[in-house]
């Protein structure tokens, strides 16, 4: 074992020569040693984290310090020991940051045995149940750090705390992966609860079952009362650590989709630049809207001047074969004919081609195409401050009775619509603000002074 007289904290950086068997066994002697032999508290901390951390301050060789605390827990008498050895790194954590990361792979060695079951399970036989080898060690250490004083459940809450946190990380970074947590099947039906227990609820659990008594009698006190106290307020430790780690994650989460919903918000240049397209969609739509009144006034003059052709064509062709008024077959056949050919010519879709209205159906659609990236990506206040924008814009006034209608229409019509940053709900009140304040325009509109120009 290495000297114990250097004054400043260095950690071997690697096991360079072969430990005695007996290596635990000798720091913790000398951890009994030095605290029987301080007699201030406080250099005796300072000597025994000291010592610990130069001696056990390597990776290689963190599974000796919970061999040393196996060695000290072990012997009633010592087991006090154990927390005071724990205690002594963790206080001079602050003045020492090479003691928390000393900790920190502590704590990470501790979890990873524990979830793949390195250890055989340690048995309370006085409850008759199995508990993860770290859960023992680990609950015994705080049990003895209130045994020696109530005030070192600071470090208990730190150590107890910092085990939660590296959990529920381990268990985020496991679910981003989409990997299931890496356990180690167990033999048996208690090794793989044990495994797939979490260690900071195995360690409450074995604090708890270390706290029960049952009594004989009514006068009969429990002696482990500060194990169940203890038990009690860890559980109120990982109530608050757990719910300031979803807290933490949940404003994590918010944060991003923040961020991502920033990015995919339309830009100022993309709403400006859907200003005219939107406007010129909405004359469009409404000639498109009005395309099949016309069409069909048009198509019932040309087939009743076509109907009435033939009609005419067909009596006169029935006067010439019958002979009335005087008229020659001859001449019936030839003016039928001659209506017949007006029919077919004079009537017939191609002349009134110029009297049908145009089909810009075709033109709407590209026109709306082009805006409708915009429009998708448009939370519900750039979407509010478009429309009412665009609503008292000079250029759509003698269209606003079917800017809702045209609204409607285009999210209708809008491909990808589950890509749209507005929700269906905020759509509604959306369509709900568009159709009071379009009325309220409209209504300020026919009441504004007319110029008598125009």
């Amino acid at each position: 074992m290495e000297s114990t007289d250097q004054s400043t904290a260095s950690a071997p950086e690697s096991q360079t020569r072969q430990l005695p068997r007996d290596f635990a066994k000798r720091v913790a002697t000398k951890i009994i040693l030095t605290n029987e032999r301080e007699r201030d508290p406080e250099v005796a901390t300072q000597t025994v984290a000291d010592l610990i951390y130069r001696n056990l301050g390597a990776p290689d060789r963190y599974s000796y310090l919970f061999d040393v605390t196996q060695q000290l827990i072990e012997d009633s008498e010592t087991a006090r020991f154990s927390g005071i050895a724990w205690a002594s790194f963790a206080l001079e954590r602050e003045q020492h940051p090479e003691y928390e990361k000393f900790l920190s792979g502590l704590l990470d060695m501790a979890i990873d045995e524990h979830m793949n079951l390195v250890k055989p399970l340690f048995e309370l036989e006085t409850k008759r149940k199995k508990f993860s080898h770290y859960a023992w060690l680990i609950g015994e250490v705080f049990i003895n750090m209130m045994a020696v004083n109530s005030d070192l459940y600071d470090v208990i809450n730190h150590v107890f705390g910092s085990t939660i946190r590296k959990e529920m990380a381990l268990e985020a970074a496991q679910k981003d992966k989409k990997e299931p947590r890496r356990i180690s099947i167990g033999s048996s039906a208690k090794e793989k609860e044990t495994a797939s227990k979490k260690l900071f609820d195995d360690i409450i659990d074995y604090i708890h079952t270390r706290g029960e008594f049952k009594s004989d009698s009514l006068a009969s006190k429990n002696p482990n009362e500060f194990v169940a106290i203890l038990a009690d307020r860890m559980r109120g430790t990982r109530r608050y650590v757990i719910q300031d780690i979803m807290n933490r994650q949940a404003l994590q989460r918010r944060k991003k989709a923040e961020k991502a919903l920033s990015e995919r918000l339309a830009s100022a240049e993309e709403i400006i630049s859907a200003r005219n397209p939107f406007i010129k969609a909405v004359d469009l739509f409404w000639t498109e809207k009005r395309y099949n009144f016309k069409y069909l006034s048009v198509e019932k003059v040309r087939v009743t001047v076509q109907v009435l052709a033939i009609l005419i064509g067909i009596v006169y062709f029935l006067s010439g074969y019958l002979g009335l008024y005087g008229m020659h077959w001859a001449e019936g056949i030839i003016i039928a004919a001659g209506m017949y050919l007006f029919a077919r010519i004079a009537a017939s879709r191609q002349t009134y081609k110029r009297f049908f209205p145009d089909d810009v159906s075709k033109e709407l659609e590209i026109v709306v195409g082009s805006f409708t990236p915009t429009l998708r990506k448009m939370s519900k206040e750039q979407l509010d401050a478009f429309l009412l924008r665009l609503i008292r814009d000079t250029g759509i006034h003698k269209l606003l009775h079917i800017v809702p209608e045209f609204i409607k229409y285009v999210f209708a019509v809008m491909p990808d619509r589950k890509n749209m940053i507005v929700t269906i709900d905020e759509l509604s009140d959306v369509m709900e603000n568009l159709e009071i304040d379009v009325a309220r325009q409209m209504r300020e509109i026919s009441q504004a002074p007319r110029n008598p120009l125009d």
